[in-house]
């Protein structure tokens, strides 16, 4: 079901709608992003999956663009509103909460699930712990901030890092406290 759930859909009329107050013309902006974006496709390390390019690239491309038109900070802000509610809205489908009770042991199979294939299912991870009452996962490889970091763009990770915030924070917010070990 998630692999049948198109990000874009969220994200492409969020996009423009950001951009208003920052460009003159935002869609001619991303339309200039969407023709150029072969060359910038061809820069990019052949050692990364053709799905996850194929997903990443044109965000990608659009962020480093933004940044050169509009500087860092915004660009971030923006694409950090924009990939957060695509990625959180792509999350709560995969986890399919409208068909399965929302629980603590329905979430970590879910996790699980969800890390063995599906837009996560580049990443490499350990089960550290699973009890009734625990679950713990270490992310060993992280190929999103490779690609990222690959790309010019190491700043885009933490974006990826709160889509899992948001979503797991809000999964069970009465019973369950979602930590990544860090500040925060």
């Amino acid at each position: 079901m998630a692999s049948e759930f198109n990000m874009k859909k969220v994200t492409t009329p969020l996009l423009p709608y950001m951009l208003e107050k920052e460009l003159r013309f935002p869609r001619l902006f991303l339309l200039r992003c969407k023709l150029t974006l072969g060359r910038f496709k061809k820069t990019i390390d052949r050692r990364f999956p053709g799905e996850l390019t194929d997903l990443a690239a044109l965000p990608a491309w659009i962020h480093i663009s933004l940044k050169q038109k509009i500087g860092r900070e915004k660009a971030f802000e923006i694409k950090r509103v924009v990939l957060l509610t695509g990625g959180t809205a792509v999350q709560n489908v995969q986890f399919d909460t409208v068909h399965k009770e929302r629980n603590f042991q329905n979430f970590s199979e879910s996790e699980i699930e969800n890390n063995r294939g599906g837009l996560v299912g580049w990443n490499k991870m350990e089960i550290v712990e699973r009890s009734a009452q625990r679950f713990e996962i270490k992310v060993t490889r992280c190929i999103f901030h490779e690609f990222a970091a690959s790309a010019g763009i190491p700043e885009m990770t933490p974006i990826v890092c709160q889509i899992d915030n948001a979503m797991f924070n809000s999964c069970l917010p009465d019973e369950m406290t979602f930590d990544r070990g860090g500040t925060g």
